[in-house]
């Protein structure tokens, strides 16, 4: 009888014929395997072959022996990395094979790597950065900063400056923070958290984001540069308190107020930024009143010009900001003492960024810059001023001065007139051959905040919404200029990223098309500039211009290209807009009461709602190249035959004439019937959080005091 299957043999067994040594052998007891916890790093060769990978970086020893080529890591599983997402910009509208924006791409096995790239025979339009790094650290050798920290303060140097300062050269960026860095280690940190932080919105926006290369840097990823943002930003802040208010120079504490107030609106939190501005604020008018009691007769200002300008541009951002979504206290910035002043003198100075010894406007401006800085004293007095009337006359109703007062600005309103006179031949140049792109877009960017500024002065004094309907023209050149900026944007970014057409995996993907329209601006990254640009001008054309056709091409650029602009964010401004205009051309307005709007679905069919314009009306003169005033068909930034300017010509038509109104000739209104006034509304107060991307919008009536019961009183959730 033969053996029990696997019991060890006896010697009698052996008897029965087996070999002694084969009997040896079976009588040695079998090893068992030990028990250890599965490894589930290594680098992908490593699994591939089921051998255990020391995980040496950049290349593992199995590799290296064996003169394989080490395919990287695959990112740790999800259940490590539980706070992955980053949000820290406007959610980019991403190609169809990309993984959402601020998640680590999956790392392919080998095969699987050559099977894709032999699919898919577009090459990846984000190349690997250079292995060089000893080549990059040597401008800032002079610097106590670690390897990695001179990357990024070389990132900052060589391409954040440029974009922080939006559309606008600034020395503030490129010069004087650089050289703050060699004395002052908060600003160093700030700088290095900013660099980091621009690296960390490149690597969660990259296209293709993850694109499978021959080697991959396991440190390059958008979550390491996020960390080290947020560690910079904890050093800068602690370096702060640590010197003391005493000991750290004044200049150096207004400086990293407005890059840590920079840092905030990158990141999405508003509130902190507007908290940096007041302290800043706050610290330049202590400086100037002790500087008025020493009875100076002229005194100067405590810190440079260029800083005051930061901080002018930093007030009238908070101060827009404020008037748009009404934040509650602490979050408003104010520019004039909580004393009520006399209404006749609106430019006391105490309170003020901007010094009150201002050169009157020119006949003619020199240049753009010269424009800029006149304007923005401008738009900082104007501000003070309404702030100053709201304080002396007590006004119950939101954002709305009474009409008797109205005297008090009609100085403001022939300043304005008078600095868009002396800046015509300047708008009129834009398209000149030699005018550089940026320049071309510095120019309309200032057009439409004149426009808008002087728009929103006039209907302070207006109680009715109706009053909007006499700027159509005005709001007609906002969209327009807009076109040119976004344009011209477009078709620069297309040249960069896709320079052969033919490999472009920009075009094929799906495209929201709202009433049959779609502006194509498909290349345009995400970004963040920490000075206005065109977004506040296209929302207030969004939800305060009742042509429809208007309304929505504003909102449609506004949706074009992510992109934030200080703390002004464009998909939070376009959803805001979407749904104003969606309550007011709904035929019943209790059915979008209470209740979160289908965006897409409420755009086609409003859209589908406008009656096409009467017969004998003139088309609307477009710059944009659709070839007319009609909101159907599709404008691609891309294909548009280019003149010297650029996308869009200048068209005499929408320069400003002398009128009544001061609004823009030469452009006939929308033949669309007007939206009734008991049907319109306003933004009465908005609540959101930009990182986890919603806002309770509460809309209402204009003419209604405070605290009223108000039936035209919606609120809704919009989440995106």
């Amino acid at each position: 009888m033969p053996p029990v299957a696997g019991t060890p043999l006896t010697p009698a067994a052996t008897s029965t014929g087996t070999p002694p040594s084969d009997a040896a052998d079976a009588a040695k007891p079998r090893r068992a395997r030990t028990s250890k916890p599965k490894v589930k790093t290594g680098c992908n060769n490593c699994k591939q072959r089921r051998i255990k990978c020391d995980e040496k970086r950049p290349s593992c020893a199995n590799c290296v022996r064996s003169k394989k080529i080490c395919s990287g890591y695959p990112p740790p599983p999800r259940s490590a990395r539980p706070f992955e997402e980053i949000r820290i910009a406007p959610k980019p509208i991403l190609v169809a094979s990309a993984p959402p924006p601020g998640r680590e791409a999956i790392q392919l096995p080998p095969r699987r790597v050559q099977k894709f790239q032999r699919r898919n025979l577009t090459p990846p339009q984000t190349p690997s950065p250079p292995r060089t790094v000893a080549t990059l650290c040597k401008p800032i050798i002079t610097l106590p900063f670690t390897l990695q920290e001179g990357l990024y303060f070389q990132l900052f140097q060589e391409q954040t400056a440029n974009e922080l300062s939006g559309f606008f050269d600034s020395g503030f960026w490129s010069r004087t923070v650089l050289q703050e860095c060699h004395s002052e280690a908060s600003i160093r940190h700030a700088v290095v958290a900013l660099g980091a932080l621009y690296k960390t919105l490149e690597k969660s926006t990259e296209s293709p984001q993850g694109s499978p290369t021959g080697e991959r840097d396991p440190t390059d990823t958008a979550w390491r540069h996020w960390e080290m943002a947020v560690k910079q930003y904890s050093n800068a802040c602690q370096e702060l308190m640590t010197a003391g208010s005493a000991d750290t120079p004044h200049r150096t504490r207004l400086m990293a107020s407005v890059l840590l107030a920079c840092f905030d609106s990158f990141i999405g939190d508003h509130k902190q930024a507007i908290v940096q501005i007041q302290t800043g604020l706050g610290l330049l008018e202590q400086l100037r009143a002790e500087r008025r009691r020493a009875f100076m007769p002229r005194p100067e200002e405590p810190v440079e010009a260029e800083l005051i300008q930061m901080f002018t541009r930093l007030a009238i951002q908070a101060k827009s900001y404020d008037m748009a979504f009404h934040f509650p206290q602490p979050y408003v910035v104010r520019l004039t003492p909580s004393q009520p002043q006399d209404p006749s003198s609106p430019t006391e100075s105490a309170g003020s960024p901007v010094s009150i010894y201002q050169d009157p406007i020119p006949d003619r401006f020199s240049s753009v810059l010269e424009a800029r800085f006149k304007w923005d004293a401008l738009a900082e007095r104007t501000f003070r001023f309404t702030e100053t009337m709201f304080n002396q006359t007590r006004s119950s109703v939101m954002g709305i001065l009474p009409q008797h007062i109205g005297q008090y600005g009609a100085r403001f309103k022939q300043e304005m007139e008078a600095w868009s006179d002396a800046f015509e031949h300047i708008l009129a140049s834009r398209t000149a051959p030699g005018v550089s792109s940026q320049e071309k877009a510095c120019i309309a960017v200032l057009k439409m905040y004149q426009v808008m500024s002087y728009i929103l002065l006039l209907m302070t004094f207006s109680k009715t919404e109706m009053g909007f309907d006499k700027y159509t023209s005005d709001f007609s050149m906002i969209v327009d200029l807009a076109l040119e900026v976004v344009g011209d944007e477009e078709r620069r970014a297309a040249q960069r990223r896709c320079p052969d057409p033919q490999f472009c995996r920009h075009r094929g993907r799906h495209e929201a098309s709202f009433g049959g329209l779609s502006y194509a601006a498909r290349h345009i990254k995400p970004s963040f500039s920490a000075d206005l640009g065109i977004v506040p001008p296209l929302f207030v054309v969004a939800t305060k211009c009742r042509d429809r056709a208007l309304r929505w091409k504003a909102i449609q650029l506004l949706k074009s290209s992510p992109r934030r602009e200080g703390m002004w964010d464009s998909e939070l401004t376009a959803r805001i807009a979407m749904w104003v205009a969606d309550i007011e051309d709904t035929s019943d307005p209790a059915e979008s009461a209470h209740s979160e709007p289908d965006i897409f679905h409420m755009v086609n069919a409003s859209m589908m709602r406008t009656p096409p314009a009467a017969a004998g009306d003139s088309p609307r003169p477009s710059t944009s190249g659709s070839g007319g005033g009609g909101i159907r068909g599709s404008i691609d930034f891309g294909d548009i035959s280019l003149g010297p300017g650029g996308n869009a010509r200048y068209d005499p038509a929408t320069r400003r004439q002398s009128n009544s109104n001061g609004s823009f000739a030469g452009r006939s209104p929308s033949a669309l019937p007007p939206i009734p006034e008991d049907k319109r509304v306003m933004v009465r107060a908005v609540e959101f959080d930009l990182r986890e991307r919603f806002a309770v919008v509460q809309l209402g009536s204009r003419e209604l005091p405070t605290g009223s019961l108000d039936l035209k009183t919606r609120v809704t959730k919009i989440t995106w």
